[in-house]
């Protein structure tokens, strides 16, 4: 072995462990933190689409699925109990520099959805997914216990349910 070669093995070695370290300090931090992805969301919603009112906008992400071949978006589904909004979205988890941003290679953009155009709701059989029916057009949604941040969604997710849960009671007494 040549010895210009070995600090060139010395450096990717020396890179590896520091990508190591800083993807186990991003999850070691997102962890114990909570509460930052929905502000950084809120505040990429009101920055990106500034005429949908964040004041009682809650969030939660998904993955949501595009195709045979494995490919999922990440997806920020902002909802209150009248609207739902999935937007594509890249969350950048670097602590300190937390941010959201926009999915630029996506095919879609964003969604809205009424609530009250919600038909039926439900999970697979394994749990994994959560799927809804809008207009007869089926929405599949990849449940994701930790965001983008790493932080644990558990409380946000089944904020989500309940809301939903609730539309569907509310549609079908009001025959909808």
């Amino acid at each position: 072995m040549s010895q210009s070669i070995i600090p060139f093995i010395f450096m990717f070695v020396a890179m590896a462990v520091i990508a190591f370290s800083l993807m186990l300090y991003v999850y070691r931090k997102g962890k114990n933190s909570k509460g930052v992805y929905t502000a950084k969301a809120l505040e990429f919603i009101a920055k990106k689409y500034p005429t949908i009112d964040t004041s009682n906008i809650k969030c939660v992400e998904f993955w949501y699925p595009l195709g045979i071949m494995g490919k999922a978006d990440v997806a920020l589904v902002a909802y209150n109990d009248d609207d739902m909004y999935i937007i594509s979205v890249l969350p950048r988890p670097i602590p300190g520099f937390y941010r959201i941003v926009p999915n630029e290679e996506s095919e879609w953009d964003m969604v809205y959805y009424p609530m009250s155009s919600i038909e039926q709701a439900g999970f697979d059989e394994k749990q994994k997914n959560f799927i809804f029916t809008v207009n007869g057009k089926s929405i599949k949604l990849k449940i994701r216990k930790r965001n983008g941040f790493q932080e644990d969604q558990q409380a946000e997710l089944h904020d989500f349910f309940t809301t939903i849960s609730q539309a569907l009671q509310k549609n079908k007494a009001l025959n909808v």
